[in-house]
């Protein structure tokens, strides 16, 4: 008994040093495998993954094509910045006067002693960071408000009731607004002189300082509805065993907005806070541009980035190099805006766009 035990215990010994041997044998292999397998380059790796999919690129192609010809050649057209004020887009073709004459950053230059351009940004600005404060938010709220009733069926009618103004013009939406409030038989108009808020005759659409209230206005009664879509299909993502919780937690429906809802979409909320950051310098040009049309004196007082560009590149024509000059300032502005507020969202809220 005591030799079988000990044959045994040998064999087994012997099989483990034949599985460690086998083990020992495929890892030099694989060692041998490793240290003769080569990275390929990083265009021969690119080249083998256009024949892969040479079929899906004829579907990319069309796109591709387009975006070429209309957003990366137009770029040339920033040459025309650091041309000097002689410059004649008329006379000649183009090209030889894209890289002919002198070249200067003169334009860059005149931009920080125009008074009209320091007064355009006051402007833009002011209107876009109390569209921030004012918009943003009520688009949050709408979106809340919405998805705590408990039928679906006329929460999502209730959204598609107040989107329906995005789908309107500007020009539309300014006009409806501007006969209700006309100073000659506007209906809401009537009524404000009735209680005594305003005197008869009283335009409040063409009054300078209503002017900047209407902008903001008409943006949230306009957008509102629009921006809540994308906070409401956030909430509506959200699993509902997670407030089935709270509840048999006894937290009320303000706590469970603050502690599970705001939360839970807090990353399309910096998605979006970032995207309106990135657009501080556009006030919006159809929007504004219409309600000038109200009064003559908007133009000098209420002078937007959009307006001044417009007018400077479009209706006078009289310095193309400056005005393209202006408009890639723009674009550098909205660049660092953009990674600044990247930066913001990163460091407070925990979410960014990279």
């Amino acid at each position: 008994m005591k030799e079988d035990k000990i044959l045994q215990a040998s064999a087994a010994e012997e099989g483990t040093a034949l599985v460690g041997a086998e083990a020992e044998n495929a890892t030099r292999k694989q060692e041998r495998t490793d240290s003769l397998y080569v990275e390929p380059k990083y265009w021969k790796l690119q080249m083998k993954r256009v024949k892969k999919y040479r079929k899906v690129l004829w579907f990319i192609l069309p796109a591709a094509m387009f975006t070429l010809i209309f957003s990366y050649i137009p770029m040339l057209g920033l040459l025309f910045s650091f041309k000097g004020a002689d410059f004649n887009l008329i006379h000649g073709t183009v090209l030889s006067n894209l890289f002919s004459g002198e070249w200067t950053f003169r334009n860059y230059l005149d931009i920080f002693v125009d008074n009209s351009f320091y007064a355009a940004v006051g402007n833009t600005l002011l209107i876009n960071v109390i569209k921030l404060l004012i918009c943003f938010p009520l688009s949050i709220i709408i979106a809340v408000q919405l998805a705590d009733l408990k039928n679906q069926t006329l929460s999502k009618t209730i959204l598609i009731i107040i989107c329906l103004p995005n789908f309107l013009s500007w020009a539309i939406v300014i006009g409806i607004w501007s006969g209700i409030l006309d100073s000659q038989g506007g209906a809401l108009n009537e009524l404000f002189v009735r209680l005594g808020f305003i005197d008869a005759d009283y335009f409040l659409m063409g009054k300078n300082e209503w002017f900047k209230f209407f902008v903001i206005f008409l943006s949230a009664w306009k957008g509102a509805g629009w921006g809540s879509i994308m906070f409401y299909a956030a909430i509506m993502a959200i699993d509902k065993s997670f407030y089935e919780s709270a509840t048999l937690e006894g937290a009320n429906k303000l706590q469970k907005t603050w502690y599970l809802t705001i939360p839970a979409i807090m990353s399309t909320i910096a998605l979006m806070l970032v995207l309106n950051i990135s657009g501080m310098m556009a006030a919006g040009f159809e929007q504004i541009y219409t309600m000038m049309q109200l009064n003559a004196d908007f133009e000098t007082t209420q002078i937007t980035l959009d307006t001044y560009l417009y007018t400077i590149s479009v209706v006078n024509r009289t310095n193309i190099p400056f005005a393209t000059a202006l408009g890639v300032f723009n674009g550098l502005i909205a660049l660092i805006l953009m990674l600044v507020g990247n930066a913001i969202t990163t460091k407070t809220l925990h979410r960014s766009l990279w």
